[in-house]
């Protein structure tokens, strides 16, 4: 009779604690949420990110902060949400850089596929390759015959070692068979400032990065780092089809949540994600600003990151890329 009066109030509780958090998820959130964003203010990746977290913050009724935490590459702001308590209200709006390139480079104090829960995808950044508006340089194979001329003479911005400016130019170099030199700057909007003032000659930056001094015209467009062509330069070439086949690049950011985070809690902001990037507006506002949708679930959120975490590594390798 003891036993089974134990086995009945184990389950009991056991019903309780399930209520409990049945409860809690269909109450979150009651407060407002924060997005620790390792990415400099007014970069490509902190734009989608304040884009969609707007509308997120609309349809949940509760404010969400953006905060902006760029020191040691975004190591430090993704341990801050690594260590934060699963609770539902701390979430990193991280990129690629931070959760498949510098943990390869170097150590930090986080696992990125273990210490996080991912929740969903943002979007997808199309990088261009881009000079000074009165460089010399009109196209990829100006500067590849320069470079090979010139070896290290040409300089090339990033937002810091392991940025993906500082990726997108790695490959570029190990697949042209070039060699420049790399001058990190604190953010990919000051890399870009640092071209468009002749500092620097070159760089690989986020379309939605530079587009406003593209269109200025301090910063000239010379090949798109994917695949394929952006309909919002669609008269630019890939660097692919201008002397370097088979390069390919693009830059990506999405939100997850320190491990241990509820399945509930999980489902209903990546489902909050997933709606809307279904909006026509947040497509349109997105694309105004040279950043594509790239919407995910958080299981494909989950497979994505392991299999690019993978490829950044023979990406690392091949290109002999160091953290120095």
């Amino acid at each position: 009779m003891r036993i089974l009066s134990a086995f009945k109030t184990l389950t009991f509780v056991g019903c309780l604690l399930s209520l409990s958090n049945f409860s809690y998820a269909q109450l979150w959130p009651n407060s407002s949420l924060t997005f620790v964003t390792p990415l400099a203010v007014g970069s490509a990746s902190d734009v989608a990110l304040r884009i969609v977290s707007e509308q997120i913050s609309k349809s949940l009724g509760q404010s969400i902060l953006i905060d902006n935490q760029t020191g040691a590459s975004g190591a430090i702001g993704a341990e801050k949400v690594a260590n934060a308590s699963p609770n539902g209200y701390v979430f990193c709006g991280c990129n690629n850089a931070i959760l498949s390139v510098l943990p390869q480079l170097r150590k930090v104090p986080y696992n990125p596929l273990k210490s996080f829960k991912p929740i969903g995808m943002v979007a997808v950044l199309p990088t261009v390759l881009v000079v000074n508006a009165d460089s010399p340089f009109k196209t990829v194979k100006d500067i590849i015959d320069y470079a090979k001329a010139n070896p290290g003479k040409i300089e090339y911005a990033s937002g810091g070692v392991g940025s993906p400016q500082h990726i997108a130019m790695s490959m570029f170099e190990s697949m042209a068979g070039i060699k420049f030199t790399h001058v990190p700057y604190k953010g990919a909007s000051q890399a870009a400032v640092g071209v468009a003032g002749g500092e620097v000659q070159v760089m690989f930056n986020a379309i939605g990065t530079v587009l406003p001094l593209i269109k200025s015209g301090k910063l000239r467009p010379i090949a798109i780092a994917g695949s394929q062509r952006t309909p919002i330069m669609s008269d630019i070439p890939t660097v692919g089809e201008s002397g370097v086949p088979g390069y390919s690049y693009a830059s990506w950011v999405g939100i997850i949540g320190p491990a241990g985070l509820s399945d509930e809690i999980v489902a209903k902001l990546s489902g909050e994600i997933l709606k809307t990037l279904a909006m026509p507006e947040i497509i349109k506002k997105l694309g105004d600003n040279g950043i594509d949708p790239y919407p995910m679930s958080a299981s494909q959120m989950s497979a994505f990151m392991a299999a690019d975490y993978q490829r950044m590594g023979r990406v690392i390798k091949e290109a002999g890329i160091s953290g120095d």
